[in-house]
């Protein structure tokens, strides 16, 4: 039944493409100021030698941490090179999935996610869906510790919940990720908030998570939680917007946690982008934070960009954007029409800049160490790709200095494989298992939304020219 809800959902989709004739373009960027280093410098990719899961990420001392099917096929956390030698599991054995792994800049723990031990799990572990927990664990993958469970105050008791898109601050100290409270309709629905924690580890005591605080409240939005800012000062986060913005229009800001009178009770806000209907999402900031470098789907529209278009020149903006956010995400995700690229905003210009033109789906992406490297794979079964600043000189960091902790080598029981096992814990739910309830009222609700939408343009005198681009625009900025 669900399935069936799901291409209704489609075929609505389809109706307003055809209903929407065009979108508007990218606003002009305002002139002024002089870009930095990162806006001038060349940019060019390739095709990395070594092929890594979705997510890998550097580690401080340049290797990658990434997701790897084992020998049955569950995920789990390894380290390799970036061509892929001395590769090590360091979670194989474990009960899974695992992954999204991040070590901290001291080089002594990592940070990973894992549905180990859940009943109700939809997704992936800390891409978005249902069922994730955060766990840490030291850097040759021993002392895993289980840093988010059942009990703890953003945790109500009987509620379906994720915790997902971690990150490091800068200096190690602290985490900042988001929470999703699967609600019931009748009680709100969704909640999603972004919460951010003191990492509290000494001498050989396990890590914990204390000082928890809600820095983006739940609101009748969805979030996603990205970087920090190389100072620390705050972090990039996405959120579906109203108003101007549109509806389920997911647009990129920036949360201020200190400085310029921001504090964690008090956080100033910055929205980054510029209104475009295109899916904007994964967001760094460059190391001397002169730039933003985000994903963006502008230059490759799809129906997303129709129904955002619509809903922006008609003004429907529905309530419950906080229900409707998983749906549109898989079904946006699932277009085949759906493709992504790598744009740079220059924070004092405001001008803005494509760096690839791949035309295929970037998903998370990080700076190596260097400041000159971004690596990312393409999704699912997609290709690993290296993306390079031809700087002209060494880049300026505005980070804190971090020292780093001599990593422990492990030995004995308990020490990482460097082949993948035979057995492993239990993996995502099998096809055709029965959805989460709540992702289930969440697509109800967004099938219901875009039939209202259709109905709207469809009794509108002049039809599709209510979509039609401002005058002078052309697709693609």
């Amino acid at each position: 039944m669900m399935r069936a809800r799901l291409g209704r959902l489609v075929v609505t989709v389809e109706v307003l493409v055809l209903i929407v004739a065009s979108w508007p373009a990218l606003a002009a960027a305002s002139p002024g100021g002089s870009p930095g280093p990162y806006f001038t410098a060349p940019f060019t990719v390739h095709t990395n030698s070594h092929t890594f899961g979705q997510d890998p990420s550097w580690t401080p001392d340049g290797q990658v941490l990434s997701n790897e099917a084992d020998r049955s096929g569950v995920e789990q956390v390894y380290r390799s090179n970036l061509d892929g030698s001395q590769l090590s599991c360091l979670t194989c054995g474990q009960a899974g999935p695992n992954g999204f792994a991040q070590e901290r800049a001291q080089g002594d723990w990592i940070l990973f996610c894992s549905w180990r031990g859940q009943a109700v799990t939809f997704g992936k572990p800390c891409l978005g869906g249902v069922g994730t927990d955060l766990y840490a664990m030291r850097a040759d993958g021993t002392d895993v510790t289980r840093l988010t469970m059942p009990g703890m105050a953003f945790e109500p008791p009987g509620v379906a919940f994720d915790n997902y898109h971690p990150a490091w601050s800068p200096d190690g100290t602290q985490i900042v990720w988001t929470h999703i409270g699967f609600n019931d309709l009748s009680d709100g629905g969704t909640r999603w908030t972004m919460l951010v924690s003191d990492f509290d580890q000494t001498g050989s005591q396990p890590p914990r998570l204390s000082d928890v605080r809600v820095v983006g409240p739940a609101t009748d939005t969805g979030y996603e939680t990205q970087v920090w800012a190389p100072d620390g000062s705050g972090f990039l986060y996405t959120a579906m917007g109203r108003g101007q913005s549109g509806w389920l229009n997911l647009e990129l800001y920036f949360v201020r946690l200190s400085g310029h009178g921001a504090t964690v009770e008090h956080p100033i806000v910055s929205h980054l982008t510029d209104d475009s209907p295109a899916w904007d999402e994964q967001a760094v900031f460059t190391p001397d934070m002169k730039d933003v470098i985000w994903m963006s789907s502008r230059g490759s529209p799809s129906w997303y960009q129709t129904v955002v278009t619509a809903a922006q020149q008609t003004g429907f903006d529905p309530p419950m954007q906080n229900e409707t956010f998983g749906a549109m995400f898989v079904l946006t995700i699932a277009d085949p029409e759906f493709h992504t690229d790598l744009y740079e905003l220059d924070l004092s210009t405001r001008a803005t800049r494509r760096l690839t033109d791949l035309n295929r789906i970037v998903p998370e992406f990080y700076f190596d160490p260097s400041g000159r490297r971004l690596l990312w794979s393409e999704g699912a079964n997609g290709a690993t790709i290296v993306g390079h600043f031809q700087l002209a000189a060494p880049p300026k960091e505005v980070g804190p200095r971090v020292r780093r902790v001599a990593p422990r080598r492990a030995t004995g029981h308990g020490a990482p494989s460097s082949t993948p096992p035979t057995t492993g814990g239990p993996a995502a739910a099998p096809p055709g298992a029965p959805l989460p309830g709540p992702v289930v009222q969440g697509a109800v609700l967004l099938e219901t939304q875009l039939n209202k939408l259709a109905q709207q343009l469809q009794g509108l005198a002049h039809g599709s020219s209510c979509c039609r681009p401002a005058v002078g625009s052309s697709p693609g900025g």
